[in-house]
């Protein structure tokens, strides 16, 4: 996984790109690879408040972490491409079965393809945390309706469907699903200059067919909605890269009869943000 939470980690992976980067490739390669890391107050992965952090507000609080995450993309043909992603999560909120403060490492793999403002996705997901590992496939779908009712402006929907099959070791975990749709709506400000401003309030709604969380079944998991402003970080040599820093604020909703663990129903997640690819 990598980005602002395991839940939005996914959707990023599924589509090849970075949360906090913007991808870009030299004409002559049909390779890019994008990397960032993410300093966030919570880690939430489908709307379970990983490490508790419930009323933290600070991404540099007592239960915040860091998320750090590559992906390496290949264009095959124009419409079909292929990634692979890796996604770390790095704190001492509690003794790493890892190795210092590394808590869990994702290997998220897959294949995209674009067929007219359809791009469609399947991912591998195997993920090694808490003494075990967690396997899982996801099937994704986005549309881009950029300038369908306004010029310059997108919803952008999408849906994700991330099935767990098969859970190791010592995760007290079982075979679920969770069904997602979202919505992205994008602006962009100031964007004659060197430091055009992108302005996003991406809005996700997560169902689980099963007790995913430990909760009691099938149910609404979470409800999110959040805003990010993004900037290029223009006075870095474009030999180096394309960098981007962004800052984003989300607030969950996560029923207590599906999130039994989360220390509070609603909460507050912030994240600071550095990305660069080439």
């Amino acid at each position: 996984m990598f980005g602002f939470s395991r839940k939005a980690a996914i959707a990023a992976a599924v589509l090849a790109v970075g949360a906090t980067s913007v991808t870009t490739r030299a004409a002559d390669s049909k390779y890019s690879f994008a990397a960032g890391v993410d300093f966030s107050s919570h880690y939430v992965s489908f709307g379970t408040d990983v490490w508790g952090g419930g009323a933290n507000f600070s991404p540099f609080s007592a239960k915040s972490t860091a998320f750090a995450h590559g992906t390496l993309t290949c264009a095959f043909t124009p419409e079909l491409s292929g990634f692979i992603n890796v996604w770390t999560d790095l704190n001492d909120n509690v003794d790493s079965g890892i190795g210092g403060p590394l808590q869990e490492v994702d290997l998220n793999t897959g294949l995209n393809y674009t067929w007219n403002k359809f791009t469609f996705g399947a991912t591998y997901a195997y993920w090694q945390f808490g003494g075990g590992a967690e396997k899982a496939i996801e099937l994704s779908a986005s549309y881009n309706d950029a300038d369908t009712l306004i010029k310059g402006f997108a919803f952008n929907p999408s849906f994700l469907a991330h099935y767990r099959y098969d859970v190791t070791g010592d995760l007290n975990e079982k075979d679920a699903c969770v069904l997602q749709v979202g919505i992205s709506p994008s602006f962009t400000f100031l964007s004659d200059t060197e430091y055009p401003v992108t302005l996003s309030i991406p809005a996700a709604f997560g169902y689980f067919t099963d007790a995913y969380a430990g909760g009691d079944g099938a149910g609404i998991g979470y409800a999110d909605i959040g805003v990010t402003a993004s900037v290029p970080l223009a006075f870095i040599p474009k030999e180096y890269g394309s960098w981007t820093a962004s800052a984003n604020l989300t607030f969950y909703n996560t029923p207590s009869n599906d999130q039994p663990a989360n220390p509070r129903e609603n909460f507050l997640v912030s994240t600071l943000s550095i990305g660069m690819a080439f």
